[in-house]
């Protein structure tokens, strides 16, 4: 390849020929680049989100980033373990807001079916807020990133540090040695640390690294929706990490695109889990999130899935509106309550960035190759944008 190179070096000619040279070894490195890693033209494409490739969900406008860091306050960190021929895992934190150690925020947490773990959430549903940040991992590593989320409040508040803390798992085994442990408490911690607001990193980083969904490559994903002034002007953000569904099964804004898109589904088809994290300034009360948590089993629906007897699929929700310190003088606190009538917008933004959440997450998906030398392919992009094309969208 170095002597090709040499011989096609440019020299003082003509324009035109300069031009011809560089088209031609442009294309002798992306035809190189192809073989040397066996993969196919689609696969070394650069991954892009489901907007940014002409797929639009819902009729609702995003937030700036179209992420759940657009609801103010919150910001999502990743800690990345991809090493070595089988370690592709991680932990994904989601920070509600800087003092949700020490101030209360209302919340609520739904299980659609509950062959997983969800550590913290009947304390939710029986406090009616959330008092941690919210983790993702894998199934094996729960304990590990528990430990983590006490041991940083214990070090930062030694004095004031009673918490449960809020993990959920989604199982990786295909593609990581689960077994191995990997994931520490130090793991958590960073994730924690290294938490911000704006643009979100999604696919294969953070608690996603390993997952796959409906027999493509997935892991973390977000989107958002702002409603129109007249009907509040609230922000919905959801961020999900995907792990579900099998091939024939996936649809994207009713798009039958498992079917329609062509090559054999790989063998890595056991059922797994949607972990869907809610956010949004709306001021609800617990009774009121559970609405919108319940109401994200439609997004998730949307994409095809019937969650199996096989699958586990937790919802958790928060707004940012209502702040509890843990003591007040009177014993009493104030609260603002959006009133019913005008739940049903906000029902229709979770729907929305809840379905175009999971598709971001295989949208930003790349091929990935793991544990006993298993390959889990991303969903081709052109390939996509043909069938989305051919029904209308």
């Amino acid at each position: 390849m170095q002597k090709f190179l040499k011989r096609m070096r440019v020299t003082e000619s003509s324009y035109h020929t300069n031009i011809l040279y560089y088209v031609i070894i442009i294309g002798v490195l992306w035809t190189y680049s192809i073989y040397r890693i066996g993969a196919e033209p689609e696969e070394v494409d650069i991954r892009a989100r489901a907007r940014d490739i002409g797929i639009q969900i819902g009729s609702l406008p995003t937030g700036i980033h179209n992420a759940i860091t657009d609801v103010a306050g919150v910001k999502v960190g990743h800690v990345t373990l991809n090493e070595g021929d089988s370690i592709r895992t991680g932990v994904t934190a989601v920070i509600p807001s800087d003092d949700i150690w020490t101030a209360r925020l209302f919340g609520a947490a739904y299980t659609i079916h509950g062959n997983g773990e969800a550590t913290g959430i009947a304390r939710i549903n029986q406090a009616g807020w959330i008092e941690s940040p919210i983790l993702l991992t894998n199934t094996l590593s729960v304990g590990a990133v528990h430990d983590g989320v006490v041991r940083y409040i214990v070090k930062r508040y030694p004095d004031n540090n009673i918490v449960l803390p809020i993990v959920a798992e989604c199982y990786d085994g295909g593609l990581n040695d689960i077994s191995g442990l990997h994931v520490t408490a130090q793991h958590a911690i960073e994730a924690i640390e290294n938490a911000t607001s704006g643009p979100v990193v999604e696919g294969c980083v953070g608690g996603g690294t390993g997952m796959r969904c409906y027999q493509f490559k997935a892991g973390i994903g977000t989107a958002s929706r702002v409603l129109p002034e007249e009907q509040g002007g609230w922000t919905v953000g959801v961020l999900v990490n995907s792990n579900g569904g099998r091939r024939h099964q996936l649809r994207i804004d009713g798009v039958p695109v498992g079917t329609e898109i062509t090559g054999s589904p790989p063998k890595l088809g056991r059922d797994g889990s949607f972990i869907i994290v809610i956010a949004t300034d709306a001021p609800l009360t617990h009774r009121q999130l559970k609405q919108l948590a319940i109401r994200a089993t439609h997004g998730l629906a949307r994409t095809g899935t019937p969650s199996t007897d096989g699958s586990g699929e937790f919802v958790i929700a928060f707004s940012t509106a209502n702040i509890f310190q843990r003591r007040t003088e009177t014993g009493t606190f104030q609260i603002e309550m959006l009133v019913n009538g005008r739940l049903s917008s906000l029902f229709q933004a979770v729907i929305e960035a809840t379905e175009e959440a999971i598709v971001n997450s295989m949208t930003m998906a790349t091929t990935t190759t793991g544990r006993n030398g298993r390959t889990m392919h991303a969903i081709p992009l052109a390939e996509l944008q043909k069938v989305m094309k051919a029904y209308g969208r």
